[in-house]
């Protein structure tokens, strides 16, 4: 996208946003604006409500788009299991060694695993975290999983998934043995075979 593409679609997008309904009564603050971001995304891409107009129902329009959403964020939650936010990591790593960590300690801290959802928000898998630390050569297989090579998501289901490198058994269950060298090396493989 060239600068002046840029320039025009924030400009839109501010419009739009500037445009957007008052607070329907009863939505969460989170309901609010995703609300306010599809109405701001539809006036972007659909100024005059022509395309729109083309939809021969739009109510199961709707229903497909919030299922889409919902469902998904469910599916990931049961295949990865639950998340701490960045006060939930903060509050762990804080009650092992008594000192209180901030949040861009948080976030820069390496060897966490750290998914952006599709609103923005940083959260980390519970998964990760034993006996109030990180999981010991977690570190070391996120190093061999860069994240232009394979998306932290990805990384994260490959994690909870049987591994035929590790014998059928979940890398993170071989983490929580101590063995970080088998599971290393089976990231390690991962990663050439999508580099080639």
């Amino acid at each position: 996208m060239s600068p002046t593409q840029r320039i025009v679609r924030s400009t839109a997008t501010a419009a739009a946003r500037r445009s957007a309904p008052p607070a329907l009564v009863g939505l969460r603050p989170s309901q609010q604006r995703f609300v306010n971001s599809m109405i701001a995304e539809l006036l972007l891409r659909d100024p005059d409500g022509s395309r729109l107009d083309r939809v021969d129902d739009p109510d199961a329009l709707a229903r497909e788009t919030a299922g889409r959403v919902v469902d998904t964020a469910a599916a990931w939650e049961a295949h990865l299991g639950a998340f701490y936010d960045v006060d939930g990591v903060r509050a762990l790593l804080s009650s092992r060694d008594g000192q209180r960590i901030t949040k861009q300690a948080v976030s820069k801290r390496k060897g966490l695993l750290a998914l952006t959802t599709g609103s923005g928000r940083v959260v980390y898998p519970r998964f990760q975290f034993s006996e109030g630390a990180p999981l010991a050569g977690l570190d070391a297989v996120l190093a061999e999983l860069p994240e232009p090579v394979v998306s932290r998501w990805t990384v994260a289901s490959w994690l909870v998934s049987p591994q035929p490198a590790l014998d059928g058994e979940r890398p993170v269950d071989v983490l929580r043995e101590g063995f970080p060298g088998p599971v290393v090396a089976a990231a390690r493989g991962w990663a050439r075979s999508l580099a080639a």
